[in-house]
């Protein structure tokens, strides 16, 4: 069994206890001085992730300096860079947005659908033509599986790619762009939708089973170039490898911490995965033998 190691801490005088409402509504009220999630590594090997309890976006440079990227009145829940070096934001209270980091300016590429407000965006991920897919995870949980999945195309329509999930959290493509796994946290399970090459979708259905947690579940997705999915088990503290048949080929115990939220692999140095961790507010990280699976270059 492999173990994660700490790479770097989130510093005291980053940390603050704001109540914003994500805690009151999303953690039961439970306080938390700081909440790491959706890192995402870049072409100069910074890394950014979000930080949900404070409402901002971080940055970690390659000699370890923490940053405040943005800070606004949302619940930032995941991010990635586009080609362009956007940061699209998935905001469990505001919706799709999108982020132009030369100029601080948001726009809200996506808050409702069918004349009816998103149940709470969270999670974003973006196949190599731009297409950009994300969770709308709200409330949603066993008893109310109204959790959806949809996909967003600059100039059209919002599209419903999925809907009755039960809590959808991460998601990430397979590298032929053929399936997308989701992390349903509620169900403890991963489901698979399968994508048309003529953009239509085929069946839901699940892809693997999973078991455990103190009340948590499957959260943040990664994909290495080998088509192995890799799986926050959030409240279980540890990442779980599948290969593309659904088996587990590994077992990543978190160096603190048991709830490790979101992963992402290194764009420099391969093979090199990074990890954020809520509990500890940290970011660890391990070597692995496959790099990830980047579709597209940042420009």
């Amino acid at each position: 069994m492999k173990q994660l190691s700490l790479h770097a801490c989130l510093p005291r005088n980053f940390r603050s206890i704001l109540n914003n409402g994500w805690a009151e509504r999303r953690r039961n009220g439970a306080a938390a001085d700081c909440f790491l999630e959706g890192p995402y590594c870049d072409e100069k090997g910074w890394l950014w992730c979000v930080d949900i309890a404070n409402s901002r976006i971080l940055t970690l440079s390659p000699d370890g300096a923490w940053e405040v990227a943005h800070q606004y009145d949302g619940w930032p829940t995941g991010l990635k860079l586009d080609r362009q070096g956007h940061c699209l934001i998935a905001d469990n209270r505001w919706g799709l947005l999108r982020l132009d980091l030369a100029t601080g300016q948001r726009e809200v590429l996506a808050d409702s659908f069918e004349g009816a407000p998103l149940h709470g965006p969270n999670d974003v991920t973006i196949a190599a033509n731009g297409d950009v897919y994300f969770t709308d995870q709200g409330d949603s949980d066993i008893l109310r599986p109204y959790g959806r999945v949809f996909r967003w195309r600059e100039g059209r329509e919002l599209e419903l790619i999925a809907a009755g999930f039960p809590s959808p959290n991460g998601l990430v493509l397979t590298p032929d762009e053929r399936l997308l796994y989701v992390a349903v946290t509620q169900a403890n399970a991963i489901w698979r939708v399968i994508l048309r090459p003529d953009g239509g979708v085929g069946k839901v259905g699940h892809f693997v089973q999973m078991s455990g947690s103190l009340g948590g579940g499957p959260d943040g997705l990664a994909m290495d170039a080998a088509g192995n999915l890799l799986v926050c088990h959030a409240l279980a503290g540890c990442v779980i490898v599948y290969d593309r048949l659904g088996e587990p080929i590994d077992r990543i115990q978190t160096a603190e911490g048991l709830i490790p939220t979101n992963l992402t692999f290194s764009r420099r140095e391969p093979g090199r995965l990074f990890v954020t961790e809520a509990e500890t507010g940290t970011i660890q990280t391990i070597r692995l033998d496959h790099p990830g699976h980047h579709p597209f270059t940042l420009e």
